[in-house]
């Protein structure tokens, strides 16, 4: 309020624009009121405010149309600050703001594992010697349990806010590390985005015991109903073999739709094994042979660029080693 946003064109100003307030706010962000009717966890919260100008910008009042409360923009913007304000359906929430507390949580929380030393690498279910693994079983504390859970609910509300995603009915999620994150991704989409789904998980084993009519290699399959679609959930993706085994699963719920696969991070890898190595990623040949969307949180080349100055020269040389033969993108 009270200002004026210059519009420069080859270093001219070429016009002004005053900035004025808004007479209404809506679907920003939620009402601080417990117990406003748009607060409920069963409801997709529709938030609307009135917009009463204070004599200073921080006195100026949002009056929420459901019930009545008054809040203030001074209020508001240090909550935002302190991020312990509730943003609405992802409204101040930025792909880039997602991926960077994601990020954060697999370094600090040691989600991200290096080998003691250079000549001892991670051998892979694929007999890959990888000079890193991605453990998102290491985060189980809860402060990184609560990131994990907004990150991908926010993740999967962007891509479905942008039509990369369409509306779904379940989470799955493949065992192991799968399940938790399927459980996390429904309760943060019930909470923080007012979906209301469910969620199920497959065995490794089939059940052999109790009552065997439901749930007996998919766990929440009883709830399924024929032509319902289903988001996979998973931690990270290598040559895609485990993806494939996961969609062939699925075929035992009969009519369905797959509508992507979210993972936390993309090992950005070629199919095969650690000798049989095709021209082919892993993503590129679930997208193209399975008709499957993919999407990853973050991927290999983001999280190297990030740490390679903290290696020495003998463990970055390992990464580059490997990404030489096994990876589709280039480390540098």
């Amino acid at each position: 309020p009270n200002s004026t946003l210059n519009i420069i064109q080859n270093w001219e100003v070429k016009e002004k624009r005053t900035i004025n307030l808004p007479e209404e706010i809506e679907a920003v962000f939620y009402c601080p009121n417990t117990l406003c009717p748009t607060n409920h966890k069963y409801s997709a919260p529709q938030t609307k405010f009135k917009v009463e100008r204070g004599e200073l910008l921080e006195e100026t009042k949002l009056h929420c149309t459901f019930c009545g409360s008054i809040t203030y923009y001074g209020t508001i913007r240090d909550s935002i600050q302190n991020e312990d304000f509730r943003i609405e359906r992802g409204g101040l929430v930025s792909k880039e703001k997602i991926e960077q507390v994601f990020l954060d949580v697999l370094l600090k929380g040691g989600a991200l594992r290096l080998p003691p030393s250079p000549d001892q690498p991670f051998m892979l279910k694929s007999g890959r010697p990888s000079p890193y693994f991605v453990n998102l079983g290491a985060l189980t504390d809860g402060e990184s349990l609560a990131k994990v859970k907004w990150a991908f609910a926010s993740y999967i509300a962007f891509l479905m806010e942008t039509g990369e995603i369409p509306e779904f009915d379940y989470v799955f999620g493949p065992s192991y590390k799968g399940i938790s994150l399927a459980a996390l991704t429904t309760e943060g989409l019930n909470e923080l985005y007012g979906m209301d789904i469910r969620y199920m998980y497959d065995r490794k084993e089939a059940k052999n015991y109790g009552d065997l009519s439901t749930d007996r290699v998919l766990v929440g399959a009883s709830y399924f109903k024929p032509g319902q679609r289903i988001l996979v959930v998973d931690d990270t993706i290598t040559t895609g073999i485990t993806k494939v085994e996961t969609i062939e699963k699925l075929k035992l719920l009969g009519d369905h739709e797959v509508v992507g696969l979210v993972i936390a991070v993309d090992r950005q890898e070629k199919l095969g094994d650690s000798e049989n190595i095709e021209d082919l990623g892993a993503v590129e040949y679930l997208e193209k042979e399975l008709n499957l969307n993919v999407h990853s949180i973050q991927n290999i080349k983001t999280i190297y660029g990030l740490i390679k100055d903290s290696l020495d020269e003998a463990m970055r040389k390992l990464w580059l080693d490997y990404s030489n033969k096994y990876g589709i993108v280039k480390l540098e």
